[in-house]
């Protein structure tokens, strides 16, 4: 019997580790999205991990739609300063002003303008080329292919089309000028 065998959820936080340290190492301005949600604090946990003792090598980027609880800004604020990460909050003022909500606007348009357009905003303003977001592989059939990392086109989301075909191990990490990619956190996959 082999001692030395990782269970599954010690070789997924090893592969999330290894991601990681291979974007800050391949990458000039990483960022990590941090929501304050269960899935990007998973990603934050990884993350301090993956560099203790030494502080996080990039910033943490909160897409603040204004919708959260008062309680979630307050501990957004009090555990960024105390593990001491640099935490850069971003909105989308323009659509706020206009009175952006989910009741006049509809689901769709509001969480467009509201999250997708204040992304956006916020990697071109940062100058980011390679982002870390906490959402599990499951989320989706495109999302299930990515692989890890995934190619991101100038302008926000990549498709099938520009991703490597492969599993995990692939890590997609060619970068066109211009753009940029994005990291899932890995996780079980249904029948692998």
């Amino acid at each position: 019997m082999n001692e030395h065998r990782l269970t599954q959820l010690q070789a997924l936080e090893h592969e999330s580790i290894h991601i990681m340290r291979e974007v800050v190492a391949e990458f000039r301005n990483p960022v990590m999205l941090y929501s304050v949600g269960k899935d990007s604090s998973v990603m934050l946990h990884l993350a301090r991990k993956a560099f203790y003792p030494a502080p996080l090598p990039f910033p943490l980027l909160h897409i603040d739609t204004g919708y959260k609880f008062e309680e979630m800004y307050a501990f957004r604020d009090w555990y960024t300063k105390e593990i001491g990460a640099r935490l850069i909050v971003h909105r989308n003022e323009q659509a706020i002003a206009r009175g952006m909500n989910p009741k006049e606007y509809g689901v769709a348009r509001c969480c467009g303008a509201l999250k997708t357009e204040a992304l956006l905003q916020a990697l071109e303003a940062g100058g980011y080329d390679a982002a870390f977001g906490g959402g599990a592989r499951g989320g989706g059939r495109f999302r299930a292919q990515e692989g890890g990392v995934s190619n991101r086109g100038e302008v926000g989301p990549g498709g099938p089309e520009n991703q490597r075909p492969g599993r995990m191990g692939n890590h997609n990490r060619g970068l066109h000028q211009g753009g940029a990619v994005g990291g899932v956190q890995p996780s079980r996959q249904e029948g692998v």
